[in-house]
């Protein structure tokens, strides 16, 4: 298994879920967020990977030679130690494995062949093989996020036909998801990246979909601007939500506080208790935490810093 190959400054494949707006753990503002502080000088914070993927870097030799040889391939190879760029946007690719078809397949459960979006798929010439490992449920259809959107860049990139996601699930069952390339998809990539470069080059953020994208959109505060007022905007009845859903929380918390209050004034040295309210009861603990000895650890030093805050504070003014 060689390392990453394609160059930090430009769109992988394997980014591609992430700017299409599939990753379950990535915005579109995050990584653009990356790529304008590279441009400034500021390397994000290295990430060493896990345990899943260590399994699924050294599982990854066997699951290629397997989907290999169930699609009776040829020219099979499994150690790419270059990147593959695409003649006309900024998208690189790296691929796990590759290998040469002899013909037409369709689904076949028995030997895990699923053919996606087509009943019979022609897998002659040369194909992309994409590896992956995953403690998920076998399925029929992997998510976009987990294969398919990159094995799509990557045959943006190789000007290959088709590509298989070979997926082993838990460790016990391995599934191989062919696919022809798809016209539709990757026009999709292409325009996505071109309108990333646009956006990499005037810092223009995507619309944010949730508060804490905001705050990686825009993390960087002009203390030297003058207050901005809401009046009149479209975001004034926002500005009334927030204030009321403020005062409801703190209400919330004091009524928490109050009734925990009684009810372990009652219970106390009991760690278990029950109550029915209405036609549901309820089990009620109030046990203990045992944490176990831990050695004395020194902080490493950081340098410092200005981050944006993450919530809006409220304070009326008055006058």
């Amino acid at each position: 298994m060689v390392g990453k190959v394609t160059p930090d400054d430009m769109i992988s494949a394997s980014l591609i879920p992430v700017l299409l707006g599939q990753s379950p753990y990535q915005t579109p503002n995050d990584l653009l967020r990356t790529f304008i502080d590279r441009d400034e000088g500021v390397e994000p914070e290295p990430w060493a990977g896990n345990e899943a993927t260590h399994w699924g870097n050294v599982l990854e030799p066997v699951i290629l030679q397997q989907a290999a040889e169930r699609l009776d391939l040829s020219n099979v190879l499994i150690d790419y130690d270059r990147a593959i760029f695409h003649p006309t946007i900024n998208l690189a690719a790296s691929l796990d494995g590759s290998g040469e078809g002899a013909g037409k397949i369709k689904t076949d459960v028995s030997r895990g062949i699923y053919c996606i979006g087509a009943d019979v798929i022609d897998i002659s010439g040369p194909g992309v093989l994409e590896s992956k490992a995953t403690r998920a449920r076998p399925e029929d259809v992997p998510p976009p996020q987990r294969g398919p959107l990159q094995l799509q860049a990557q045959m943006m990139c190789t000007g290959w036909t088709w590509g298989c996601v070979a997926t082993l699930y838990q460790g016990l069952e391995l599934r191989l998801f062919v696919y022809q390339s798809d016209d539709i998809v990757q026009r999709r990539i292409s325009e996505a990246i071109d309108d990333f470069e646009m956006r990499r080059k005037n810092h223009d953020w995507y619309p944010p979909l949730t508060s804490e994208d905001a705050n990686t959109a825009w993390s960087r505060a002009n203390e030297d601007a003058p207050p901005l007022d809401l009046d009149g905007t479209n975001v004034i009845g926002a500005v009334a939500d927030l204030i009321a859903a403020k005062y409801d929380l703190a209400d919330a918390k004091d009524r928490i506080d109050d009734a925990e209050l009684a009810i372990k004034e009652v219970m106390a040295n009991h760690d278990v208790a029950t109550a029915t309210i209405g036609d549901v009861k309820y089990q009620i603990g109030w046990g203990m935490i045992n944490r176990k000895a831990q050695p004395e650890k020194i902080v490493p030093a950081k340098p410092a810093e200005s981050v944006r805050k993450k919530t809006l504070s409220l304070k009326e003014m008055k006058g």
